[in-house]
């Protein structure tokens, strides 16, 4: 373990000096140590201000990012340099320069006591051998700091990248990928001895990261800059993830709670890259993962031991990693277990029936619970044949999309309405009415097509934030041995607007 915070520098996304004071006060109140001004996203006669970003409350570190190496800056050398001296008649605290490109710029810039040299190389895929040899190189720059990115799958990153590193200590280097593994290197930052980690600014800005795979300062700051061992780290896994509020849950709840972990999403390409990766993840200090489509079935067969909610759904959406085991459990279960036990004490639910759209892993939490009232169901997918699966399985009925009529209670279970997403291929304005309540898996849609077809049917709907809170919840208790308190839980609703 490294005793040494890295310095958390936070990339801003503005394209112009008033846009970056604001952010770089953001920054600040996040935890940043220092801000990074991606000056070759700015419009050339935005760079004839800088001298409107002095003085600043944060170090400025100046990047100014080639097209070949993912920035929007020239690649020629000579227009670099006359770039980067300007650059450095301003007060900046660091300058970045590529090293394939800036490196005659290095001798001729002001002393690294007064601006501090990062030496970067910017690669797409890279195989292992590719990715030690750019370390090495980056190492021998004397009195700079070494700084690779490369794009990596998660499965590559855990196997071929992190174990090339050299052990923290031997030189000054900052190793980060891009893409699905981003946030891995991130948050094994002390670990692996960076100086300096890379992040957004926090969601709750609003602004769009410089780079999706970053995580937010304020996470980090809290996760890093900890006395004490390293927490364990925490992920939601699928594909895709990029709209998870997973992460946003559980670090509101570890922060409330003073816990020293950091929850993060991973995206996998495939079954195998997602089955091969779950015991390095182990092994790299992961405590558990919440698994979302399209994974749920997998990670119930790559578990090596099943609880009971797992079994009962023939799915898991919660993954424990304890003393080599694998630990599967089914939080979705207890989650809509608990919802349509608040919508039958309210009356609005007669406990009954209810008919299932989809056939996929939160169609399975659907079908068990209804199993376990015991209330009849109904199974409307797609593919009539899944459906007929399912419904053996679970001891329900196969829905006739011809004959559909209304009913009282219908759980969405498809990915209509995520970014993406098919078309919504069931008739659901068939299983509604005016005394229907449509419950929605997906929560914050931005196809808002399920809900609309409700409202003209004259049915009440809810979307998936409060199935999203209460899973999470029982996930954090299975990770952490307790509920997060009920004030926090009921915070988490009202964000989403829920109603009893």
């Amino acid at each position: 373990m490294n005793d040494r915070a890295p310095l958390i520098i936070a990339s801003l996304p503005g394209r112009s000096a008033e846009a970056i004071r604001t952010e770089i006060d953001l920054a600040r109140a996040a935890g940043a140590d220092i801000a990074e001004i991606r000056l070759d996203r700015w419009p050339a006669e935005e760079l004839e201000h800088l001298d409107r970003l002095f003085p600043s409350p944060l170090p400025l570190l100046a990047t100014y990012r080639s097209e070949r190496e993912g920035g929007a800056g020239p690649e020629d050398p000579d227009e670099r340099a006359g770039r980067l001296f300007r650059f450095a008649t301003f007060p900046f605290r660091w300058i970045d320069l590529e090293h394939a490109r800036d490196l005659p710029v290095l001798g001729r810039l002001p002393g690294p006591e007064r601006l501090g040299r990062i030496v970067s190389v910017h690669l797409g895929a890279a195989t292992g051998d590719e990715w030690a040899r750019r370390l090495r190189e980056l190492a021998q720059e004397d009195g700079t700091v070494g700084k690779l990115v490369v794009r990596a799958p998660v499965l590559a990153a855990l196997q071929d990248l992190i174990p090339r590193l050299p052990p923290p200590g031997e030189g000054s280097l900052v190793a980060h990928t891009v893409g699905p593994s981003g946030p891995i290197l991130r948050a094994l930052a002390r670990r692996l001895g960076f100086p300096m980690v890379f992040g957004s600014l926090p969601e709750e800005s609003g602004r769009e990261p410089v780079e999706p795979s970053q995580v937010p300062v304020d996470r980090l700051r809290a996760y890093l800059a900890t006395d004490g061992p390293a927490g364990p780290l925490f992920a939601v896994a699928g594909r895709p993830v990029d709209h998870s509020r997973s992460p946003a849950l559980h670090a509101r709840w570890m922060r409330a709670e003073r816990r020293n972990g950091l929850y993060i999403p991973l995206e996998f390409e495939s079954d195998d890259e997602f089955v091969a990766s779950l015991p390095l993840l182990a092994s790299t200090g992961f405590r558990g993962i919440n698994v979302t489509r399209p994974f749920k079935t997998l990670a119930l067969e790559a578990a090596t031991t099943a609880a009971h909610g797992a079994e009962a759904c023939g799915a898991a959406n919660c993954l424990t990693f304890r003393d080599g085991a694998i630990e599967a459990e089914n939080t979705d279960l207890v989650a809509i277990l608990r919802r349509l036990g608040e919508l039958r004490e309210s009356g609005r639910w007669d406990g009954r029936s209810l008919a299932v759209v989809g056939a996929g892993g939160s169609a399975r939490a659907t079908l068990a619970a209804a199993r376990s009232l015991p209330a009849e169901s109904v199974v409307f997918a797609r593919r009539s044949e899944a459906a007929r699966a399912l419904a053996r399985e679970f001891s329900a009925s196969v829905g006739d999309p011809a004959a559909a009529r209304p009913y009282p209670l219908v759980v969405h279970a498809t990915d209509a309405g995520r970014p993406g997403a098919g078309s919504l291929e069931v008739p659901l304005g068939r299983l509604l009415g005016p005394s229907s309540h449509v419950v929605d898996w997906v929560y914050g849609p931005s196809d808002p097509t399920v809900g609309a077809i409700a409202r003209s049917a004259g049915s009440t709907y809810e979307d998936g934030w409060r199935l999203l809170v209460y899973q999470a919840a029982e996930s954090y208790a299975i990770w952490w041995g307790n509920d997060p308190e009920p004030e926090r839980i009921e915070e988490a609703l009202r964000e989403g607007g829920c109603a009893a």
